[in-house]
């Protein structure tokens, strides 16, 4: 299912000189400028492309060719998310499949001139390349790919960021070139910068440009072909590999928290008690049958795995990075249709770029999307930790779904609601499902509920 409005508010694009990004309606449409016309027809028209497509890795396009010029119609991707929505783990993928595609690439004569996460959208767990116009042909006997510098600074140096000096991977918000090696030479270590890890892509480049005279002098944009064509080949082959070890490197091993331990640690639940939400949750989901499904504070998946196993394509939301990469990590291992977003609802990412309509903000990219919303024990966390008051919380359910709401209530007597609450009981205290139920007045329907012998309740309702 492709939406309409996913890109609501965008404007077209103007970095790539070989053509502009535009949406209508349903579509996103590509206008190509008339000097890549004949490089961009040969390369929709070559196997290598149809094999990208057939095998998932690209986005398909339908050639619009009119007197007025060349257009490329191409599908919605129902939720596109952005390099600062996503887990190391996401990283990864996307930047696997950048040096997979390139690597195919090199024999069938074609290279890829850009490379930054900006151009990998996520379909499930499934990275895909959308910029159609990143290939351009391979010159014969040139060794050296222009993007490389791209690939380091934008896929390279912000998982060495993360994983060396604990650096968000959100920051690439306002990173869209990526980091320079002296952005991060200057918050290193010297045991880092020695490290193999930090050397090559970091402290020696950072080296050189103090060294590196002030005046500077002009380099080809297009490198004269200098060498045998096979030598060329089989170098920037080495090239890419020699990446791929350094990114694969470059990512934190699997890390620890709270949240991404909690179903193996949480106490406030019986074997009994877990069994019984799970099968309460489960007989929903089998009875209203929903297509899309969003999961917020998904965790480590749980139910959002319950959901995409009964038919539904799922997207989950955590703001918990741990987690959020263990369910990424999951759903890829275990090919699940799930999209992970690592992202908090209460602060939820903002409009970006210029004039703020190059990327979405999150919520206009959720809003109507969903057959149902799954937030299950994640209202105490916005009431206490976020003092979001609750129909503020229902408004935002009632905008985000199209039609069920499935929630799970925690109330002050239980032992995470007790830990949340910080001395505030005059505030939060005394709340009991009568306010959740008063707060759904005009937006949601109670359609069933169930008690769990712990005290918390779940609640099925339908949208007026």
């Amino acid at each position: 299912m492709m939406l309409a409005d996913s890109h609501a508010g965008l404007s077209p694009t103007f970095r790539d000189p070989a053509g502009s990004l535009s949406f209508e309606d349903d579509l996103v449409v590509r206008t190509i400028h008339p000097a890549a016309r004949e490089q961009v027809l040969e390369f929709l028209s070559s196997s290598f492309y149809a094999r990208l497509v057939a095998e998932d890795d690209m986005v398909a396009s339908t050639i619009d060719d009119t007197p007025a010029g060349l257009r490329l119609l191409h599908p919605k991707i129902p939720v596109p998310t952005y390099p600062w929505e996503w887990t190391p783990s996401q990283w990864l993928a996307a930047a696997e499949l950048t040096l997979h595609l390139c690597e195919q690439a090199l024999p069938e004569g074609w290279i890829l001139k850009d490379a930054t996460p900006l151009n990998i959208l996520f379909l499930g767990p499934k990275p895909v390349l959308v910029d159609v116009l990143s290939f351009e042909r391979l010159q014969p006997g040139n060794s050296i790919w222009l993007a490389y510098g791209q690939y380091v600074r934008t896929f390279l140096l912000p998982l060495i960021a993360n994983r060396l000096l604990h650096w968000p991977l959100a920051l690439s918000l306002f990173k869209r070139d990526g980091y320079e090696p002296a952005d991060l030479y200057a918050a290193l270590s010297w045991p880092q910068r020695l490290s193999p890890s930090a050397f090559w892509p970091i402290t020696l480049p950072a080296w050189l440009e103090s060294r590196k005279p002030k005046t500077l002098t002009p380099h080809p944009s297009n490198p004269q072909s200098s060498k045998d064509p096979g030598l060329a080949l089989h170098i920037l082959q080495k090239t890419l590999i020699g990446l791929g070890k350094r990114t694969r490197a470059a990512v934190a091993g699997s890390s620890a928290s709270a949240w991404a331990d909690y179903g193996a640690t949480r106490s406030h639940y019986t074997t009994a008690e877990s069994a019984a939400k799970f099968a309460w949750v489960q007989s929903a989901l089998t009875e209203i049958g929903p297509a899309r499904v969003l999961d917020i504070g998904a965790n480590t998946g749980e139910f959002s795995v319950l959901a995409a196993a009964l038919g539904a394509d799922v997207v989950a939301l955590e703001r918990d990075a741990a987690a959020a990469d263990r369910l990424f990590h999951k759903t890829r291992l275990e090919h699940h249709n799930i999209q992970t977003i690592h992202a908090d609802l209460a602060r939820p990412t903002p409009a970006a770029g210029w004039d703020n309509r190059e990327s979405a903000a999150l919520l206009p990219r959720l809003e109507g999307r969903f057959e149902l919303v799954m937030m299950l024990a994640v209202i105490h966390h916005l009431l206490l930790m976020e003092q979001i008051p609750l129909p503020a919380i229902l408004a935002l359910c009632h905008r985000l779904t199209r039609r069920h709401l499935l929630l799970e209530w925690v109330p002050p007597t239980d032992p995470m609601y007790q830990s949340l609450m910080r001395g505030r009981d005059d505030l939060y205290g005394s709340l009991t499902p009568d306010d959740l139920l008063a707060a759904c007045t005009g937006r949601f329907q109670l359609l069933r509920h169930h008690m769990l012998d712990n005290g918390r309740a779940l609640y099925l309702f339908e949208k007026i």
